[in-house]
């Protein structure tokens, strides 16, 4: 399966980024108001850079198109498995940090994600994610006036 897909990377990236400015480009025109140039609303940007995202999408793709099937040498020697493992720990920090606050949401997945990528020990990757969870936090609530997601319970 890998090596079916692979040579094919580049024409899928190009046909996702057209897929996805088109839906953005008819979500904005739907659900946003565009105004004018001289006044433009809040569907003005989403306009602009989703059709900006589908001109140079279409053209990548038709250049895609009249390329061999190759796989790009990044991608040769990727541990598939870590990318998966690292992917969904993104998604469980974006579905959890509702549910379990901000600082403790970065705190976990900053650690697994560390662990996940060879930090060696236990300490070190407590320290840094504890350390870099609590900045952020800080920095956010305190010196920007930003509140972060917290947990009832905390």
């Amino acid at each position: 399966m890998k090596n079916k897909i692979l040579p094919w990377t580049n024409k899928i990236v190009a046909a996702f980024l057209l897929l996805l400015g088109i839906l953005a480009f008819v979500t904005s025109l739907k659900d946003l108001e565009f105004g004018t140039f001289s006044s433009p609303k809040g569907g003005f940007a989403p306009t602009v850079f989703s059709a900006g995202l589908i001109i140079f999408s279409l053209i990548n793709l038709v250049l895609e198109m009249f390329k061999k099937n190759e796989v790009p040498e990044k991608l040769k020697d990727v541990n598939w498995l870590k990318w998966l493992l690292y992917m969904l720990i993104c998604i469980a920090y974006v579905f959890l940090v509702k549910k379990i606050g901000f600082a403790v949401d970065t705190f976990i997945c900053l650690f697994a994600m560390l662990k996940l990528t060879g930090r060696k020990g236990v300490v070190k990757p407590i320290l840094i994610s504890g350390v870099f969870s609590v900045i952020v936090w800080a920095i956010f609530t305190y010196a920007m006036n930003v509140p972060l997601p917290g947990a009832s319970w905390f």
